[in-house]
């Protein structure tokens, strides 16, 4: 785990050319001093003033802000991953303060997606492959033909990196990542066995900590005392404690319906918003609702039979997606008012459509998550 939050920490500050960048002015000497990618050298110019030459590696100015505004709008599952919008410095440049896991979540799912829009085909590939493998290390499961492989395959992606990186950002973690799959081999998942459980419970037991000159005896105070609370705790009656505290994300109050379109509750977590829909954009959902309830199943089928028979030639699922919302409409009215309907309330409110105004929220609440 650590060797990839090195190996992001250092992609990272190359690619937005930060402090932790290893495209400094020495390596630039080095790839004089080799002899190779003369359009990378440093050079005077009539002003007798040393210039850098923009590597295709590394953002552009308006390239960092974008990549970073990405990071700062990823929508992430809750407890997935810590708040990326405060990594992100106010000018929007820079990012700070990555912790193990945060690194671990940008290196499998976010890099790869954003560096693709801003750099060269080749270089955003290799980068690709390089998350891709830290990806397959993680996996639940591990094969050993498959790690067998990867290690092969790693081979070529390092040396691809050498064609594109300075020799610089080739230190001892990079090359580090060739043991890993020889490790998975020998040692099993790797989820099994990385730190990230202990470094948690390390930041609770410092917690504990009162007395800066003895910290070893204020864990081992804070520990028995939180023992013995947590204990106790267990036979507290009318007093909330972790044992029978509601839980973080809890549901919406169940409501009984007979329709499975409507049984779906969220509790939503910040004031709805008044959005006007498009008709496109309504009819759109419209159908997609109508089109997978397994309630209307039956008045799909006659009604595409129906359109079927009145014309052979014809496009029939074009005709019956486009009929179909109108026709429901009058269908389920006119046996609404005979009388012979089951759960004809909530059927009758599926067939009447929805209006022209939605409620937007930031966010919400679906079974716990």
């Amino acid at each position: 785990m650590h060797v990839e939050k090195n190996v992001c920490d250092n992609m990272l500050g190359t690619l937005l050319d930060n402090d932790k960048s290893k495209d400094t002015t020495n390596a630039r000497h080095d790839l004089k001093n080799m002899g190779v990618r003369k359009s990378l050298w440093i050079y005077e110019d009539a002003n007798k003033r040393l210039m850098k030459p923009h590597a295709p590696y590394v953002f552009t100015f308006e390239q960092r802000r974008d990549f970073c505004q990405f990071l700062k709008g990823v929508k992430l599952p809750d407890g997935f991953c810590s708040n990326l919008k405060k990594k992100v410095t106010d000018n929007d440049s820079n990012i700070v303060g990555l912790k193990s896991h945060d690194c671990h979540v940008i290196m499998q799912r976010l890099l790869a997606v954003g560096v693709h829009k801003f750099l060269p085909e080749s270089i955003s590939t290799t980068i690709t492959e390089l998350c891709n493998f830290f990806k397959q290390l993680c996996s639940r499961t591990l094969n050993v033909s498959d790690m067998e492989k990867a290690k092969d395959d790693l081979i070529v992606i390092l040396c691809k990196m050498e064609l594109i990186f300075p020799p610089a950002f080739f230190d001892i973690m990079i090359h580090l990542v060739l043991h890993l799959p020889d490790e998975a081999i020998l040692g099993g998942p790797v989820f099994m066995r990385w730190m990230y459980p202990f470094e948690r419970y390390m930041k609770k037991l410092k917690n504990y900590v009162r007395n800066k000159a003895r910290p070893e005896g204020s864990i081992a105070e804070g520990y028995v005392a939180d023992e013995a609370l947590t204990f106790c705790s267990m036979y507290f009656k009318g007093v909330e404690t972790k044992f029978n505290q509601p839980d973080r994300n809890e549901d919406a109050p169940y409501v009984n319906r007979h329709l499975t379109v409507f049984e779906s509750q969220c509790r939503p977590l910040s004031k709805g918003i008044l959005v006007p829909l498009d008709e496109n954009t309504r009819n759109k959902a419209e159908w997609f609702i109508l089109d997978n309830s397994p309630e209307t199943e039956v008045y799909l089928e006659e009604h595409l039979i129906e359109v079927q028979q009145r014309d052979m030639a014809a496009n029939h699922k074009l005709i019956h997606k486009k009929e179909f919302r109108s026709w429901f409409h009058k269908k389920i009215y006119d046996l609404h008012q005979l009388g012979s309907l089951e759960h004809a309330d909530e059927l009758l409110a599926l067939a009447s459509g929805s209006d022209l105004l939605a409620y937007s929220y930031q966010a919400c609440i679906v079974n716990g998550v």
